[in-house]
């Protein structure tokens, strides 16, 4: 299945380029929009900076990666250009664009406006958007076009929200627990909502729900649902937190099934912040499968169980992000005393 944030911003690259087609109109000019909107999209999405300081507010981060593209595209006129006017036309049309795509970050809920406070203020910004465009493009916009353009960003906006808003479950919910030794990791767990017959006790749904091919197949909620947290997390310019979410070891013997559920978290955005957690001992057991899927970027956690015999089977797992250590482990003591070998122990 198409995994929510690759939906999600096919949806906003797609409204973004009818936004700026809406306004140039012949002065549009795809490959050049194609350039800002990739830079765009990295920066709103994947967090991709390439200043050595970036600025703290995520807004900031993204114009300022704007700024780093048009210097690169001026470069690259100023080489190309075969006559000066067409390097004053080019230069001017890089420069013009990037003061247009600062607007969108209105309309893709970066930016707040102050004192704004219903959607329809959003007609302010569109207005501004239109004087500039007329301003640096030398164009005419008229009032239709205006009205239209507000129309359509009005209504993407609300569709984007209804987007996030249909996977909502009554059946079931996502509970996280915050790592007591790192505010910004969290474990989360799915829970069911719905009502069993009295006859069976809350154990033996538990059992049920946690084993076999009930605990693979409501792997799919469970990241669905957390790809809807990661979703709203980077919408607020979260890419902090990171989750570890649970895992069933028996999919890795079942790799048809396995891709189709992982599927669902194919996105570098969500392989960033999301973790699959399996045991020291089914990672050992199946360390082929596992390396191939993180080197098609997915993220595990390793839980030490006492299959890990020494220091030097914790020193082998550095690859990892995080390696969870359970304070009854038989080896946890020792993993203390040498914790400064290790910058992905997370004691739990």
């Amino acid at each position: 299945m198409n995994n929510l944030m690759d939906t999600y911003i096919t949806f906003t690259k797609k409204k973004i380029k009818k936004y700026i087609k809406t306004l140039l109109v012949k002065e549009y000019d795809e490959e050049l929009v194609d350039e800002y909107l990739k830079t765009y999209i990295n920066a709103r999405y994947y967090n991709i900076q390439n200043t050595d300081t970036p600025a703290r507010a995520f807004y900031l981060r993204i114009l300022e990666e704007l700024e780093y593209k048009e210097d690169i595209l001026m470069k690259k006129c100023e080489e190309e250009a075969e006559t000066l006017d067409e390097k004053r036309n080019n230069l001017n049309k890089i420069h013009n664009l990037k003061e247009l795509f600062s607007y969108i970050l209105f309309f893709d809920n970066v930016r707040n406006v102050e004192n704004f406070k219903t959607i329809d203020n959003i007609k302010e910004i569109i207005a501004k958007m239109v004087e500039t465009a007329k301003k640096l493009f030398k164009i005419d916009i008229s009032q239709s076009v205006e009205k239209k353009l507000y129309e359509d960003i009005k209504h993407d906006m609300l569709e984007k929200e209804i987007f996030l808003d249909k996977f909502d479950t009554d059946e079931f919910v996502l509970e996280f627990e915050n790592s007591k030794n790192n505010d910004e990791i969290y474990f989360a767990t799915l829970k069911q909502k719905v009502k069993m017959p009295m006859q069976y006790s809350q154990t033996a749904i538990e059992k049920v729900y946690h084993e076999g091919i009930i605990a693979e197949d409501k792997l799919k909620v469970e990241y669905i649902l957390l790809s809807l947290v990661v979703i709203s997390d980077i919408i607020n310019g979260n890419f902090v937190d990171t989750y570890i979410a649970e895992f069933a070891s028996t999919l890795l013997k079942k790799k048809q099934k396995l891709d189709s559920i992982l599927s669902i978290l194919a996105n570098q955005a969500l392989q960033d912040k999301i973790n699959l957690n399996i045991l020291y001992s089914d990672y050992i057991h199946n360390q082929k499968i596992v390396l191939e899927y993180i080197k098609k970027g997915y993220n595990f956690t390793i839980t030490l169980d006492n299959m890990v015999k020494s220091i030097e089977d914790v020193e082998k797992l550095k690859m990892f992000k995080i390696v969870i250590v359970p304070q009854k482990l038989a080896l946890c003591r020792e993993i203390k005393t040498h914790k400064e070998m290790f910058n992905n122990v997370l004691f739990i």
